[in-house]
């Protein structure tokens, strides 16, 4: 067993990307509220959103020089994969209205802990008894700091908030993994195909187009809509530098980012339970980046 005392260059990018990410995913739900109070529909800014993802992993790709196409095995695990992003979006959204934010967002965060499980059984990474200790404090830092209640909810919130963050641990490990035989940007162009298919599918299907109606609205739609896109990109393309594991806990930093974004534009206050919160999952981040164990050849640490 070997304990890794410091991160090579590589891994210090996948972090900076997640970080980066962090920003992004803590900063769109905000703005996302200006743009529903402005009579948005969310399928429509979630269809927007993999949408300029999908402009975005193109322009990349072109200006690396990446070839978009890649062998049709690759392509059909990466049209799959953004299959389960478009649930997720879809089903974390539906989620809400059944139960509470709090309690959806705190059942959505449950998957670090799957993306441990699941990279475990793959053989992906080695669920050591650190790895295990900072799932564990991540998972009961998002739980305080969202505000986990107390009260009979219903079922079917739960399993569609819980099923959405099996659809990011699902997507997360099934990219960690397939990155490690193609490109990274490649994957990602191809699977946001896939998302911004079945979230226009379900959009034409359901509710149709619906934008906001003021310029406040619009701000908040425009900002969410980028900071998720940039975030996304960010987050998959950092997955093959860290491993799914480190990913997963890394992007805990998003409910921390929203509570201090929500409090500046929202002016929400946060309570004692929350700040507890934040900072179990900044330990939990310390955790997961400084002295992470891991096996010679495991992808936990697949930027080495």
């Amino acid at each position: 067993m070997q304990i890794k005392k410091a991160l090579s260059r590589r891994e210090r990018v996948g972090f900076a990307m997640l970080i980066a990410a962090a920003v992004g995913f803590g900063i769109s739900p905000s703005c996302a509220k200006l743009a529903y109070s402005a009579g948005a529909e969310p399928l429509t800014l979630v269809f927007a959103r993999f949408t300029v993802c999908l402009i975005g992993i193109t322009a990349i790709s072109h200006l690396q020089n990446v070839p978009l196409f890649t062998e049709t095995r690759l392509v059909l695990k990466a049209l799959l994969m953004g299959c389960l992003l478009a649930w997720n979006a879809s089903g974390y959204l539906s989620a809400v209205k059944y139960v509470p934010v709090s309690l959806a967002a705190a059942l959505f965060y449950t998957f670090p802990v799957q993306v441990g499980v699941i990279s475990a059984v793959c053989g992906l990474d080695s669920l050591t008894k650190r790895r295990v200790l900072a799932l564990f404090v991540a998972f009961a830092g998002v739980l305080l700091s969202v505000g986990f209640g107390t009260y009979e909810a219903d079922w079917r919130g739960v399993v569609l908030a819980i099923g959405a963050g099996t659809g990011v641990a699902m997507s997360s490990v099934l990219f960690a993994r397939m990155a490690q035989e193609g490109n990274s940007i490649t994957l990602v162009f191809w699977a946001m195909i896939a998302a911004s298919a079945v979230s226009w599918l379900v959009m034409s299907l359901s509710v149709g187009v619906q934008l906001p109606n003021d310029r406040l609205g619009w701000i908040g739609f425009l900002i969410s809509m980028f900071a998720f896109a940039f975030a996304l990109v960010a987050y998959y393309l950092a997955l093959p530098l860290v491993g799914a594991v480190r990913a997963a806990l890394t992007a805990n930093l998003e409910p921390v980012i929203a509570i201090i974004v929500a409090i500046i534009v929202l002016r929400e206050e946060p309570r004692f339970l929350q700040l507890v919160g934040i900072t179990l999952i900044l330990g939990a981040v310390f955790l997961a980046r400084y002295g992470v164990e891991s096996s010679p050849g495991r992808s936990g640490s697949q930027g080495s």
